[in-house]
């Protein structure tokens, strides 16, 4: 009987009702996480998939039969390429993979998030995730990722757990034990314990109230104490019919079934977590009556649950008392039989069987290349070793596991090497080849092009470490000289590194070998040479010759970066946004989304939209794109939070985006962006120790002749804080951007601000204007006025507290009076206008759709302007004035 949990149905109902969302059922052993989930969904109107963890499962196991569930019942034509691009990494009935280097997880999650939504469109769906306490690091992934992108409605994910999980978003729904009484309705007798068989108050007080427990006990037949017999306390009430052992506890039920059940009950304990009738009925070898006849009082006991077309365990714990009662050569028999029985778990069934020769074969069919790997002394003469260390590696980078696959890489390349080191080597991946030292010639290799292969996918591994993979490039192109895919990657990563020249011969060499992607190289580095327009044609013919999705998506994010680099704001911004609406409809929002995201923010910013910036990076980072996109998008969320003086988020993020950044993966633009932000942010904090420390590593570490994008405005702090006063040789200056950084850092040499101000004024960043102004000013007080009124009216419409303190501090310096003629900006006005209503920030901030931290702001500078003490005196200024 369900009794005593109202509560928490009524919590996931409520939760129901807000969907998309995600409900954590949390709670011990044997408390009734599952019946109170099965209970709940009983009655629903709805599709419900389920899947589970067990201990030692393999990758994403809990989400397989979920997802093989709604391809069941709703086809794989839900999303873009059948499945073949991610899906089929789990659902091997897809057929093959295409794979898409370095996109295969993020391909899986998309189409994984892509399946559901749009199943829940049909109807709605519920997905229930048992024990993921027992789940694998891919899955717990995999969840976070549903929880951070679910937005269809619809949809609502339950997962049980013995533990809480780190799920960010997820309602925590905690099972209690129960109560005295609701054990005594559980069970069926009177709460009163009259006229019961059982001491109600022993059986409580025993199991904790925990429901397994309790129902354990009673199926021990724990007996009363006469009804005549004065109380005792629960110490006194040691039962003898009360087993001393869990599992003896909970193995007290099986104990009293006929021998065909207990058979039975066996074999669904080595089946698995749920066996299906079809396989408990062949390994039983009795015909359905017989089958009926036996199970009916293993059902009837509760000891398994009929579920769909098959049977589950009512609790994991009664499973593994079950399973663990075997003796070896039962247990190995009856493994042996349900793999036969059982295709899909046959690998792990034949390996508990100790038939190690079947469960490679099984294991093979079933593509589990870890497992494949465990038992290759069982692989044929002549087995190709290399090649399942390669699929392996791949899998482990699309489970997540970056480090697990860079050693399986290794290894893979140790084996094709002439002279492979001993096996201790090779398990490390220590020495100058597991390193990727650039000593990786022809000669070194048996099998040159499989070995070029195998560097070019270890250079997408190292990508999420983090790592520079231009040496393994480099050898790669050595040993394949006519692979064009390569010589194309090649290019791209020197074109990251600086070395235009060389990138650019190698674009040319893959262009017409056929590698239509290295179009995209060569329209990058044509808009960082100056011509724009070349560039813009060179784009237009990457799209149009695009081989895959992927590659697509990479012509937008890179024209809009360089056009953001060259201050083209406006055009960067209209490409960003088309890129995004393309992303969408290919169903990689999420993925190369979050990248354009960042190229979408960056000219918002630039233009002064920051509140509009905010926005689109709130929406991108609540998909949870890959770390290196999510680096680039707090990187711009951080240099609009010094702009505008939220200090303490800015240092926030430099903490969150140095580990995501880290090494020189994505060139010297990426490593240099952290080292910007984290001076900009020290100079803002007054803090010139910690601002000339990044300054000093950066002139150091660093060539910046290789960076197009941030040597200049690096240069002109290190000059304001007295490090350097001429630039190195051969910095280029392309675009009117790095015109104005040039300016910028020639004015802090002793040059002009008047003409730092006319660069920034031609490129319309507002903010690096409103600086250049008040540089201006001091350096000639006689025009000082004018400049500080301008800038201090930019600080106002942008919302820039620093801004606005140090046009109003050099006024205060040079005794000049921005006095009563200084007029509010039109956004002030509209605030102001909004504070007369008598909104409180807040609400402004809902009216005018920016933040809240902006509207203060904005009124801040309207009581100062207008000398006011409160908000009362301001608008009474104001309407005294004709201001309103």
């Amino acid at each position: 009987m369900f009794v005593g949990r109202a509560a928490e149905l009524a919590r996931l109902a409520a939760a129901r009702e807000r969907t998309p969302g995600l409900v954590l059922v949390v709670g011990e052993a044997g408390i009734g996480k599952s019946r109170l989930v099965g209970e709940f969904v009983s009655g629903l109107d709805a599709f419900v998939a389920e899947g589970g963890a067990d201990p030692g499962c393999v990758a994403y196991a809990p989400f397989v039969p979920v997802l093989r569930g709604l391809v069941r019942q709703y086809g794989a034509g839900l999303v873009p390429g059948g499945g073949h691009r991610g899906l089929a990494r789990l659902l091997p009935e897809l057929g093959e993979v295409e794979e898409l280097p370095g996109l295969g997880r993020a391909r899986l999650f998309e189409e994984v998030l892509l399946l559901v939504e749009r199943s829940a469109e049909r109807r709605p769906l519920v997905l229930v995730l048992e024990d993921l306490h027992w789940a694998d690091q891919a899955s717990i992934d995999l969840l976070v990722f549903l929880a951070r992108n679910l937005m269809a409605p619809g949809v609502l994910v339950i997962a049980t757990s013995r533990e809480s999980l780190r799920v960010p978003g997820a309602e925590v729904i905690r099972v209690p034990p129960l109560g005295r009484d609701d054990v005594a309705r559980m069970l069926g007798r009177d709460a009163n314990g009259e006229s019961s068989e059982l001491d109600i108050d022993l059986i409580a007080a025993r199991s904790e109230g925990n429901p397994l427990f309790a129902e354990a006990l009673a199926d021990a037949g724990a007996a009363t104490l006469p009804s005549t017999a004065p109380p005792a306390s629960p110490a006194m009430r040691a039962s003898p019919a009360t087993p001393a052992s869990l599992r003896e506890l909970l193995l007290a039920g099986a104990e009293r079934l006929p021998p065909e059940g207990l058979d039975v009950l066996r074999i669904a304990a080595v089946a698995g977590r749920t066996t299906p009738h079809d396989v408990l009925r062949a390994v039983a070898g009795l015909d359905d009556l017989a089958l009926d006849e036996a199970l009916r009082p293993v059902v009837r006991a509760r000891l398994l649950l009929v579920d769909g077309d098959g049977y589950t365990f009512r609790h994991a714990l009664i499973r593994d008392a079950v399973y663990d009662d075997l003796l070896p050569g039962e247990r190995r028999r009856l493994h042996a039989r349900c793999a036969e029985a059982h295709p899909e778990l046959a690998a792990d069934h034949w390996y508990a069987a100790g038939e190690r020769r079947r469960a490679f074969e099984a294991a093979w069919a079933a593509r589990r290349w870890e497992r494949v790997l465990e038992l290759w002394d069982q692989a044929e003469d002549g087995a190709d070793h290399v090649h399942v260390l390669e699929l392996a590696a791949r899998d482990a980078l699309c489970e997540g596991d970056a480090e697990r696959a860079e050693d399986l890489a290794t290894r893979a390349l140790e084996e094709v090497s002439a002279a492979p080191r001993d096996s201790g080597d090779v398990a490390r991946g220590s020495g100058d080849l597991a390193r990727g030292s650039g000593d990786l010639g022809g000669p070194s290799y048996r099998d040159p092009v499989r070995a070029a292969r195998l560097l070019e996918l270890r250079v997408a591994i190292r990508d999420l470490l983090g790592e520079e993979g231009l040496d393994d490039l480099r050898a790669a192109v050595r040993l394949a000289p006519r692979e064009s895919r390569l010589i194309g990657a090649l290019a791209t990563v020197l074109a990251w590194n600086g070395q235009d020249a060389e990138a650019r011969t190698h674009a040319e060499e893959a262009l017409a070998l056929g590698d239509a992607r290295s179009l995209t190289t060569l329209a990058a580095l044509t808009a960082l040479d100056g011509d724009l327009e070349a560039a813009s044609r060179l784009y237009a013919r990457a799209r149009a010759s695009a081989p895959d999705d992927d590659s697509l998506l990479v012509t937008y994010a890179s024209e809009a970066d360089v056009l953001e680099a060259a201050g083209e704001h406006a055009r960067a911004e209209s490409v960003a946004r088309e890129g995004i609406a393309r992303a969408r409809r290919l169903g990689l929002a999420r993925s190369r989304g979050g990248h354009l995201a960042a190229n979408l923010a960056e000219p918002l910013a630039s233009m002064g939209r920051w509140a509009e910036a905010r926005e689109v990076m709130r929406a991108a980072l609540a998909l949870d794109p890959p770390p290196i996109h999510r680096a680039w998008i707090l990187m711009v969320l951080g240099t609009i939070a010094v702009w505008e003086g939220a200090l303490d988020e800015a240092e926030e993020i430099v903490g969150r985006v140095r580990p995501l950044m880290r090494g020189r993966s994505r060139g010297y633009d990426s490593c240099l962006e952290p080292d910007l932000l984290e001076c900009r942010l020290a100079l803002a904090r007054r803090d010139s120790g910690r601002a000339g420390r990044v300054v000093d590593h950066v002139l150091a570490e660093h060539d910046l002749t290789l960076s197009r994008r941030y040597a200049w405005p690096l240069l002109a702090l290190a000059a304001g804080l007295g490090r350097v006063r001429e630039a190195p040789a051969g910095v280029a200056t392309t675009g009117r951007v790095q015109q104005a950084h040039r300016a910028t850092f020639e004015a802090e040499c002793g040059g002009s601000w008047a003409a730092a101000v006319t660069c920034w004024r031609a490129v319309g960043q507002p903010y690096a204007l409103g600086q250049a102004l008040v540089r201006a000013a001091e350096q000639d007080p006689a025009h000082a006025r004018e400049r500080l009124r301008e800038a201090v009216a930019i600080a106002g419409d942008l919302g820039s507290e620093p801004l606005r303190r140090a046009a109003e501090a050099a006024a205060a310096t040079l005794r000049v009076s921005l006095g009563d003629e200084l007029v509010l900006s039109a956004r002030e006005r509209e605030v102001l206008g909004l504070v007369a209503e008598g909104l409180s920030n807040r609400q402004i901030a809902e009216r005018l759709f920016i933040s809240a931290r902006t509207s203060g702001v904005h009124v801040s500078n309207i009581m100062a302007k207008l000398g006011a003490g409160s908000r009362v005196e301001a608008v009474a200024v104001a309407r005294r004035t004709g201001l309103i």
